[in-house]
């Protein structure tokens, strides 16, 4: 069992998913979404973007041959990160963006919370729904174990 376990909650258009991070600031928390070298740790890519509005976030994972490619929609150092994003092997499909905020909270923990979507109704938009929540599932405690402390 994590000791930084992870709570989701996806209803309505969105995921949210929230991961307390102790003994971890802010600024480190939100590095891990902006800086190349904490991501390859936790989310297994390698990342290139320039963190401006409209600026590349781009993701390759070379174990599966793909990329995720996006832009940055905002981005306010130790507090946001927002970001659109699709993979590289799919044709168009509603874009989706993932907004990450961090925040310190009570007894030296950071909370980081991923709100991802939005998603729409079928069958489609529910494979991806379920897909993209076991994604966090999966890799949030992962970044939560490299960064607390």
């Amino acid at each position: 069992m994590t000791e930084n376990p992870v709570t989701i909650v996806s209803a309505g258009p969105m995921v949210r998913a929230t991961l307390e991070i102790p003994g971890c600031p802010p600024a480190r928390a939100l590095a891990a979404f902006t800086d190349p070298a904490t991501l390859v740790h936790w989310w297994r890519g390698v990342l290139s973007t320039t963190l401006t509005p409209g600026g590349p976030y781009t993701v390759r994972f070379p174990q599966l041959g793909r990329a995720m490619t996006g832009q940055v929609v905002g981005y306010e150092p130790a507090s946001r990160l927002e970001f659109t994003w699709a993979w590289d092997h799919e044709p168009p499909a509603v874009p989706r963006t993932v907004l990450v905020t961090v925040a310190g909270a009570a007894a030296g923990r950071t909370v980081l919370t991923v709100v991802h979507g939005p998603y729409g109704d079928g069958a489609a938009e529910e494979v991806a729904r379920r897909e993209h929540r076991e994604g966090w599932e999966y890799f949030l405690p992962r970044l939560g174990e490299l960064l607390a402390g």
